[in-house]
């Protein structure tokens, strides 16, 4: 069908160029379109029979390889953009700023559960009352506040 012989399609699916099904077997539709894409044609020694005769079929709705190469180029400018940006400090990676919301949200949970221990013990002395009764009834809110704010931290943006 493409014209090559056994070992080019065994070298082709050890490179990558083209793949094979979980049971090991090779869809030709999808063996065909991964070896035109994945295949530089300024390197091929005769012309692809397949894409001569997409060509001939269809001219205006097929691509040229100039345009592929164009396509590609601005691809890569696109990623070089990309990169830039993040080096200058424009954007930031995704998964460092949702680590760091995380581990804020978690030092802040951590500092609000510890508010009755460490002042419970001062307003109960402002206040003339018992220690204890204090820091136990300041727990109590603080935590029923963090449950009902549970909703409001875990919502999407």
């Amino acid at each position: 069908m493409r014209g090559v012989n056994l070992n080019a399609v065994q070298t082709a699916v050890k490179s990558g160029r083209i793949h094979t099904g979980p049971d090991g077997r090779i869809d030709v539709e999808e063996a065909n379109r991964d070896w035109f894409i994945n295949t530089d044609q300024s390197k091929q020694r005769k012309p692809d029979p397949l894409f001569e005769a997409q060509i001939e079929s269809r001219p205006n709705t097929m691509g040229t390889f100039q345009q592929a190469k164009t396509a590609d180029i601005y691809y890569r400018a696109m990623i070089a953009k990309a990169k830039l940006r993040v080096l200058t400090g424009e954007v930031v990676d995704k998964k460092k700023a949702a680590n760091h919301a995380y581990l804020l949200g978690r030092s802040i949970r951590d500092l609000v559960l510890s508010l009755p221990v460490r002042y419970g013990a001062v307003i109960a002395s402002e206040l003339g009352t018992d220690e204890h009764t204090t820091t136990v009834v300041l727990e109590k809110y603080v935590r029923e506040l963090l449950s009902n704010s549970e909703e409001l931290l875990n919502r999407t943006l």
